[in-house]
């Protein structure tokens, strides 16, 4: 029923990079076995709306389920029906005030050394996604700016001197290699979750995605410009790079206590 093949071809027409064809062929795939155990035989509003409520019955978490909503959205523009297109659950913003504070990630890089504290680091001062970041070479340190291409859209980043000065002797005891952080994401990520144990860091705030949000940040706060940060993130809306600089209830409070308006 679903058009999967013509589908992956338009994609890669589109230049979308492979994680993400994959990940929109495994939802669909999803979509599509949904469909045969409830013995559709079209697709209509009710089997979108029946699908939805299936993938919040299996307890995903939110921002999964809108990931998922998004991908079936955009597929059925590709089949000319926006009209079947589904809502997403509302509150994703609160996904993304799940991050670090300055003092967390001042102990997370006290407590962490080598690759890892690098792979902290680059990240909290370029605001590169992991899938990004892993796709750094050893050649891009030559150069003064870096085009990082993702979901079909290119952006030119810097890294700072300090940061490069890093990599770069990092590097050094890496001669045969052209990818700098060149383990499995899943790697990555088990790594800091041991380092917040460490810092005793609440596991769940520390994670790759946690390091942008914090370059973001911080970036508001030296008094960065909302629209440039919008372009250094990559984001085609400004709607999402404001979600990124929301203020979570701790960080609200401590802006409360500072105020004297005597």
């Amino acid at each position: 029923m679903l058009k999967l093949a013509d589908y992956k071809a338009y994609c890669l027409d589109k230049e979308l990079s492979p994680n993400t064809i994959k990940n929109y062929l495994t939802t669909l795939r999803q979509f599509g076995r949904f469909l045969q155990q409830k013995n559709i035989s079209s697709i209509n509003k009710e089997a979108t709306i029946a699908y939805k409520q299936s993938i919040l019955d299996q307890k995903y978490s939110l921002k999964t389920i809108n990931q998922k909503i998004v991908i079936l959205n955009v597929y059925l523009n590709w089949l000319n029906r926006p009209d079947l297109r589904i809502k997403m659950l509302k509150k994703q913003s609160e996904i993304h005030r799940i991050s670090i504070n300055e003092k967390e990630y001042r102990r997370l890089l006290h407590h962490s050394e080598g690759e890892t504290q690098l792979f902290i680091l680059t990240i909290a001062n370029t605001g590169l996604r992991i899938t990004e970041l892993c796709h750094l070479t050893k050649e891009d340190l030559n150069h003064r700016s870096i085009a990082i291409r993702n979901k079909g859209k290119t952006r030119v980043i810097a890294l700072p001197v300090f940061v490069k000065k890093k990599l770069k002797r990092f590097m050094a005891y890496k001669p045969l290699s052209a990818i700098i952080f060149s383990k499995t994401q899943s790697a990555y990520r088990a790594e800091l979750k041991r380092v917040a144990a460490l810092a005793h860091v609440n596991k769940k705030k520390v994670y790759p995605h946690s390091f942008r949000h914090y370059f973001a940040k911080q970036f508001i706060a030296n008094g960065g410009d909302s629209t440039e940060l919008q372009q250094m993130l990559g984001h085609s809306s400004i709607e999402t790079t404001t979600i990124y600089t929301h203020l979570d209830s701790t960080e609200l409070s401590q802006k409360f206590a500072e105020i004297r308006n005597t």
